[in-house]
């Protein structure tokens, strides 16, 4: 029996609705439907309508804000006329109903054809999907745009690319099938902006030439998911599925329409440490560490994810005899005036976080890293044997690296030992790694994602850190303090802290951002804010 067409009285009634209510869940009530019924007659809604002109993207429909006070969301992209990923979509469903979110899916053309409407409210969905579509502008929270209007093309390179300041100061969500994360300068003081793709329900369908056969290859099934908290702060997060559809959400796994909790990860990258200038929020949320007794409280975001590894990069910041300041007379005064003008303090505080950070069932890795080997330059200069506040300490490692020469130990990284005679027994256990040396996880995944770059050295020496998405591995990098996601290599961030105001003289995107792998190789970037990590 064929279904009945529904009025356009009818339809334009569910929209005033969902405008008065707020969400599809309360509209769907008052009309005594379900809320399936409900989203299918907002997308029949919006198919209805003359579809907007190319570049009009400021008169596309909008639902504000103020209209959602919190919530949970599922945004992911589809592609017309392509088949969808079935055990994915079905694994969607139920992380949905087990979080009560809501599922928003942002459509993109890419007719093989000529001569073709490209329009993405004219084009044809799977009927699945039809009542989940939203190619629409809408704000998810106070500060997070889910543009389901944007229609990227799948095939381009660079999806993010002119977007940045689309949304102005609010953070977006974009459909499309390649995953990218951008941090976007704001001015000091103010949280930066991030923007990033959602991923894609349906299954690779591309012209195999060129541009096509790239894009295949960085066609990545799932979704985000936008969490939005009672204090209007919101929680972003990219899920890749793996080829079955399964996924992992922190410690939350989806397999098979099962959902179930208390899953451990792989590993974590946290930001840059910095030990001597470490915030007291950044250690509460990764450790629930606190630094004034040096003791954690186990409910910190380690304990919940249970990682096998932790990777440390940049230990201690070096302040109080870094290359870039130590001869600027007023910068030594500033040292001097904070109480900062001791080099084994700096060592020693990097030292007590890192023993205090240590699970039983999670192994410390500590990369190279540039703030690190500040300390090796410092040793070269022969001034630091007539600084009187360092200068027994400065005579104390050259003497024990001499030794290590002697003995042949090519081996020998002078932080290292600096910061495991603080702490010989809790820190007997760090993997410490060389400059340049490898460490691989998951490489069961067939793609093994190296973890022992710390990025201030990239491909074939250079200074750029994105050239390492042009190695063979993915990359997990700290460094740039930017969150950012391009192609395969991940970027931690780093917020600022009191010995960061060199680096506050304009615009800029510092701002914590934590790396979760998984077991599956897949990988998340956590972004945590006033004190919390999710929502």
């Amino acid at each position: 029996m064929p279904a009945r067409r529904l009025s356009e009285a009818v339809l334009q009634e569910a929209v005033r609705l969902l405008e008065v209510h707020g969400s599809n869940r309360a509209a769907a009530a008052a009309l005594g439907i379900s809320r399936s019924a409900f989203q299918h007659r907002i997308a029949r809604a919006q198919v209805s309508k003359d579809p907007p002109e190319t570049g009009a993207a400021s008169e596309m429909p909008f639902i504000p804000a103020q209209l959602r006070k919190t919530g949970v969301f599922l945004l992911t992209a589809a592609q017309d006329e392509t088949a969808i990923h079935a055990p994915l979509w079905e694994n969607m469903q139920a992380y949905a109903a087990h979080r009560g979110a809501e599922i928003l899916i942002g459509g993109f053309t890419y007719q093989k054809g000529l001569f073709e409407d490209h329009a993405v409210v004219t084009a044809r969905y799977r009927p699945e999907l039809i009542p989940f579509l939203q190619p629409r502008v809408i704000e998810l929270g106070p500060n997070i745009v889910w543009y389901g209007a944007a229609n990227i093309l799948p095939t381009t390179s660079n999806p993010l690319a002119g977007w940045q300041t689309q949304t102005r100061e609010k953070w977006a969500v974009f459909p499309h099938a390649k995953i990218a994360l951008e941090t976007v300068p704001v001015m000091p003081g103010r949280r930066p902006k991030q923007i990033m793709t959602s991923g894609v329900v349906t299954l690779p369908n591309y012209v195999q030439r060129n541009a096509g056969q790239k894009a295949e290859f960085h066609h990545t099934l799932g979704f985000t998911i936008v969490e939005v908290d009672g204090d209007g702060d919101h929680f972003c997060r990219q899920v890749s599925a793996e080829p079955d559809g399964s996924f992992q959400d922190l410690d939350v796994r989806v397999d098979s329409g099962q959902v179930s909790e208390g899953h451990r990860v792989k590993a974590i990258n946290p930001p840059d440490m910095h030990g001597e200038h470490m915030p007291q929020e950044r250690a509460s949320v990764i450790w629930d560490l606190g630094l004034q007794t040096m003791t954690c409280g186990g409910k910190g975001l380690i304990d919940v994810l249970r990682p096998q590894y932790q990777f440390v990069d940049d230990s201690f910041t070096f302040s109080a005899r870094n290359h870039h300041t130590r001869d600027d007379p007023h910068e030594k005064a500033w040292r001097i005036a904070e109480g900062n003008s001791s080099v084994q303090e700096n060592i020693r505080a990097a030292s007590r976080i890192m023993a205090a950070a240590q699970r039983p069932w999670c192994r410390t890795v500590h990369k190279a890293s540039n703030h690190n080997l500040a300390l090796d330059r410092w040793l070269k200069d022969a001034a630091g044997a007539s600084d009187p506040g360092n200068a027994y300490y400065w005579h104390h490692l050259n003497s024990v690296w001499h030794e290590a020469i002697r003995r042949g130990d090519r081996d020998f990284q002078v932080h290292a030992y600096a910061l495991q005679q603080e702490d010989p027994g809790l820190l007997a256990q760090v993997k410490f790694l060389r400059e340049g040396e490898s460490f691989l996880i998951c490489g069961q995944s067939g793609s093994p994602i190296e973890c022992g770059l710390h990025s201030h050295v990239g491909a074939r020496g250079s200074r750029s850190a994105q050239s390492l998405r042009r190695i063979v591995e993915r990359v997990n990098a700290g460094h740039t303090h930017e969150a950012k996601i391009v192609d395969g290599l991940y970027f931690t961030g780093k917020g600022f802290d009191e010995a960061d105001a060199f680096a506050q003289r304009g615009p800029g995107g510092w701002a914590d951002a934590l790396i979760v792998t998984y077991r599956s190789g897949k990988r998340s970037l956590v972004t945590p804010w006033n004190g919390k990590w999710r929502g």
